[in-house]
Formats: structure tokens, C-alpha cells, sequence
């Protein structure tokens, strides 16, 4: 589709400026991608079809990661993994069959499962893939499960898996350069927000540009290696992988429906904040003068204006823009593309009936069943903890035999917080109750240990919330996603010079966590001399797009 035309062919002051602050973050960024100018705004780059049935290209050789020490970095992010030992090895013979086709039977990796409860998928470079439940409770015939399991293989067979490491770079370097750490820490705090923190809402155009560089042509490849091997292990197109691919394209569109909503909130809440800060500086009983209502006021509407914008870019423009906000960009050219690539191989084009009784089998299997039961039970309650019902869900959720997962764990904690009068007089520390996560090895999650650990440390002092971390830290130490929470817990228990020795040590053994190590030990003195300067940045930059100085 064309972009939007405005008056004299110009694009508004607003979106140029949007787009100026976006890419002027990101100019300082070593981990985004280069070569900004030469990205295909106007739409994907010419590809060749894939031969649907035709040889693959000889895999490249790699060293392989650990594939264990993957695992636990993937259990030390979110919460974790899900330990459903019948539904995994239904995957892993799915993945064994994907390998031999391939030509590797021997490669190492697994499928996991993410306890996460949106539609995620995705392969490291040890050869593992993870897969969210949504995703197992969501397909309709295991046609289509081989096309999901055989696109991230595809990740990891095409050498492709650079792509979770420049996402991850990504994230961080847009969440840092320049004007804070704001996106990361406080998208869920509104009322904390500095007057630039709204800045830094390039952090999804941030992350949008580096997905597009390294994704447009890895994603079509990977499409075509699935099709490719689900063909030859007799799979469905129809029902294999034009029904993956349109399952993104629907859940995309909820998705991005669903973080509309949440923009408009944080949009309005900002512009409230940036009017409650200029009463505030006015002092009790004053109104504000004219300076710092038009301080306010330009601050709130240029966080505004650029929110909006990115708003606008995220969903007004995202056809034009290759899907800017996507991990899998452009779900319709995709479905296209292969398509086109079955017409032009007429052997390809035999019809044959979905495959749906070894998948509905493993789904029914009675710990599996039990599995996906409670955890659907667990989710629920999280996203209504207020409501009475989501007791009786929470409840039911840590019944065996998910009695020591995080999620329902987690849920009923929460539940429980919200809902104070339904506590048991004999519940007299809800958060024990986390602890019996940490007791099963193969269900530990990292996020327990740290909220069990805020909990103690504001009921009970630093050395119960320091004897429940460094527990955690015992099992999950070789994991660089758990030390950002632990060196900012040691920063605030026994000072930030200690944090600061230990961000060193992180950043020495594990280099893709160095930047989160270091911001982790920034102090609270140094981070209010960081939002000093921010607010002087932000006065000059006001003063400059209001032209009022």
C-alpha cells in the first residue's frame, strides 16, 4: 500500500521528529545492525522460490554451544520452562524425524516448552528450540506442528541463529543508549517516568530495524526448509504450513490490537505525569508558573507526539514498512511466496489429509492433559487476580502435577496478595509457598528466587532475602540472565561498589550480558545525576521544538 500522503508531499514535523530521535538513539548502537539507509522500507527484497522438494544446501560447520547450558539460560528468563515429559518426547521424535530427513541426525538440541502464554517459538545456536504451550494447545494436526518445528530447525540448519543474538543486542543497546534504561525498567511504573523516558519508545522501533535487517530473507529461507522437509516426510502444505503461517498472521493482528490499547494508556498516563510534576515544582497551594506549565505541557505533548508516532509507525505504516514491530515480518508476502512455490512443482501439489491422531494422543495423555489444564487454569487467574473466581483457578493450577511449577506458584501468590481476606489463618508467609519450586530441580525458575527474596527482605531483612538468592545463585550462577537481579541486589544490601566488582566479573564471563551487568550496578546517586542531565536535555529540547527560548 502507499504511505500516507500529507499536505505540500511533506510527512508531519512530528513524524520527522520521531524518526529523528528513533534513529539518532540507534546511531550510537555497535550491536544494531548497520547500514540503516540501505534497509527495504518499501517492501521485501526479491527472493528466489524455494524448490519445495529439491536437495537442501550442505550444512555449514558450526561449534556447538552446550545445549545444557542453554537450557538453563532460557530457565533463568521469564518463568522458565515447563517440564512435561510425555508431550516433550512426542517433540523430540517429531525433531528426530525433521534431523534425519535433513541429513543430521546427529546434531544435538532438544524441544523445549516456554511457560509463557503467548505464541513463541524460536532456535539457539545449541540446536534447541522452545516453544511456548499456546502454541501445543493451538495446532490442529501435527502437519502444522512439523512446519513450526521445521522453520526454527530451519534457523538453526541455515546457520541463522545470529538472529536471537542481534535481538538481544538490540534490546539492549536501544534500552540504553543515550537517554536511559526507562522501557526496560518501567513500562509497567508509569508514574516513575522521567521527562525523557518516553524517548525512549524507540526502543520497539530499535528493536523493529534490527529485526528487519537480520529477519526478511531468513524467515522466507527458513519458511522454504520446513516446506521443503515436511513435503518429503509426506506432511500437508494446506494444513502444515499455510495453516502455521496463518496462525502468526491472526495472533499478530490480536497482538497488535492488544498493544494499541496499552500505548494509549501509557500515552495518556505520561501527559498526566508531566502536568502533576509541574504543580509539584510549583510547590503545595501554587499553580504552576508560566515556564514550568509550558515545560509540562511540551513535555507531555512531545512524549505524546512521539508515542503517537511510533504508534502510528507500528500499525499505520506496518504493510508499507515490512512489519517494523514483527519477529516474523510480512506473514502474507510469506504465505505468497510459498505458495507460489507449490504451484510451480505440480508433484508437490499432492493433496492428502491432515494428520491429527498422534498429536491429539499426546495431548490427551493424562500427565500432559493434567499439564496444559493448569497451567491454562494459572494464566487465567494471573490476568484477573482480583476476581474470587481466580482463587478457585489458582488453587486447582498448584494441584499435582503442577504442584512445584512457577506459573501456578506464582499465580497463587498472587492471587493471594490481591486477595488478602481469603488467606488461611495458618498461611502466615504466602511466599513459602514459592519455595516449593525451588525443591524440584527439573521446575526451578530464577524470577522465584527473586521475588521470594523481595518478599523476605521487606518482611524479614537482608540475610533471609541474601540466604533465598545466593540459593538460587548455587544453581543458576553459570546463567547470565539471573546476575542483572543479583548484582542490583547486592548493590542495595552491601553497596554499590560491591555491585560494581561483581558487574565486572559478569561482564568477563558472559559478554552478551555486559551492558545489563553494568547497568544493573548503577547506583541511585548515579542514576539521579543521569536524570539531571536527562532533564537538561530534555529542557533544551523542548526549548528548541517549541522555538519559545
Amino acid at each position: 500500500m502507499p504511505a500516507p500522503r500529507h499536505p505540500e508531499g511533506r510527512a508531519p514535523r512530528s513524524a520527522l521528529l520521531a524518526a529523528a530521535l528513533g534513529l539518532g538513539l540507534l546511531s550510537g548502537c555497535a550491536t544494531v545492525p548497520g547500514g540503516m539507509p540501505a534497509l527495504p522500507f518499501a517492501g521485501p527484497s526479491a527472493t528466489a522460490l524455494p524448490n519445495p522438494l529439491g536437495p537442501l544446501e550442505p550444512p555449514r560447520a558450526r561449534a556447538w554451544p552446550d545445549p545444557l547450558q542453554d537450557v538453563l539460560n532460557q530457565r533463568a528468563r521469564g518463568f522458565g520452562l515447563v517440564n512435561a515429559p510425555e508431550l516433550q518426547r512426542y517433540l523430540n521424535g517429531l525433531y528426530a524425524r525433521l534431523k534425519a530427513e535433513a541429513g543430521v541426525p546427529g546434531w544435538p538440541g532438544g524441544v523445549h516448552l516456554l511457560a509463557s502464554e503467548s505464541l513463541d517459538a524460536y532456535a539457539t545456536a545449541a540446536g534447541n528450540l522452545y516453544v511456548s504451550l499456546p502454541w501445543l494447545t493451538s495446532v490442529e494436526s501435527e502437519d502444522e506442528l512439523i512446519a513450526l518445528l521445521g522453520h526454527e530447525f530451519g534457523h538453526v540448519y541455515l546457520h541463522y541463529h545470529q538472529l536471537e543474538g542481534a535481538i538481544e543486542g538490540a534490546d539492549m543497546a536501544a534500552g540504553t543508549v543515550g537517554l536511559g534504561v526507562a522501557i526496560a525498567r518501567k513500562t509497567g511504573q508509569v508514574a516513575g517516568w522521567n521527562q525523557l523516558d518516553s524517548l525512549m519508545a524507540a526502543y520497539s522501533l530499535g528493536k523493529g530495524l534490527a529485526t528487519t535487517v537480520y529477519s526478511r530473507t531468513q524467515e522466507s529461507a527458513a519458511d522454504g526448509f520446513a516446506l521443503n522437509l515436511s513435503l518429503k516426510l509426506r506432511y500437508s502444505y494446506e494444513h502444515g504450513a499455510k495453516a502455521f503461517l496463518e496462525r502468526i498472521a491472526s495472533w499478530e493482528e490480536g497482538n497488535r490490537r492488544r498493544e494499541k490499547e496499552r500505548q494509549d494508556k501509557l500515552l495518556a498516563a505520561m501527559r498526566a505525569d508531566a502536568l502533576a510534576k509541574a504543580q509539584k515544582s510549583a510547590g503545595a497551594g501554587k499553580p504552576p508558573d508560566a515556564v514550568q506549565l509550558r515545560m509540562a505541557q511540551a513535555t507531555g505533548e512531545l512524549e505524546g507526539t512521539i508515542n503517537a508516532t511510533l504508534q502510528g509507525w507500528g500499525f499505520g505504516l506496518e504493510e508499507v514498512m515490512g512489519k517494523l514491530r514483527s519477529d516474523h515480518p510480512e506473514i502474507t508476502g510469506r504465505i505468497d511466496t510459498l505458495a507460489r512455490a507449490v504451484d510451480a512443482a505440480p508433484a508437490a501439489q499432492t493433496s492428502t489429509d491432515p494428520i491429527v491422531a498422534p498429536l491429539a494422543a499426546a495431548r490427551k495423555e493424562k500427565r500432559t492433559a493434567a499439564i496444559l489444564a493448569n497451567y491454562a487454569l494459572a494464566f487465567r487467574a494471573l490476568g484477573a487476580p482480583g476476581d474470587p473466581a481466580s482463587l478457585t483457578a489458582a488453587r486447582r493450577a498448584t494441584m499435582e502435577p503442577t504442584a512445584t511449577h512457577a506459573v501456578p506458584l506464582f499465580a497463587l501468590y498472587t492471587v493471594l496478595g490481591q486477595q488478602p481476606g481469603a488467606q488461611s489463618r495458618r498461611i502466615v508467609d504466602p511466599g513459602q509457598m514459592l519455595e516449593a519450586n525451588f525443591r524440584s530441580e527439573p521446575d526451578r525458575a530464577w524470577k522465584l528466587y527473586t521475588v521470594r527474596g523481595a518478599g523476605l527482605r521487606a518482611s524479614h531483612g537482608t540475610p533471609a532475602a541474601k540466604k533465598v538468592l545466593e540459593s538460587g545463585l548455587a544453581y543458576f550462577g553459570k546463567a547470565e540472565d539471573a546476575w542483572p537481579d543479583a548484582i542490583r541486589f547486592y548493590g542495595e544490601t552491601q553497596g554499590w561498589d560491591e555491585a560494581k566488582r561483581r558487574a565486572a566479573d559478569c561482564s568477563k564471563q558472559f559478554r552478551r550480558a555486559a551492558a545489563r551487568c553494568t547497568a544493573a550496578a548503577v547506583s541511585p546517586a548515579e542514576q539521579a545525576e543521569a536524570d539531571r542531565k536527562s532533564q537538561a536535555k530534555a529542557e533544551n529540547l523542548i526549548d528548541r521544538v517549541t522555538k519559545k527560548k
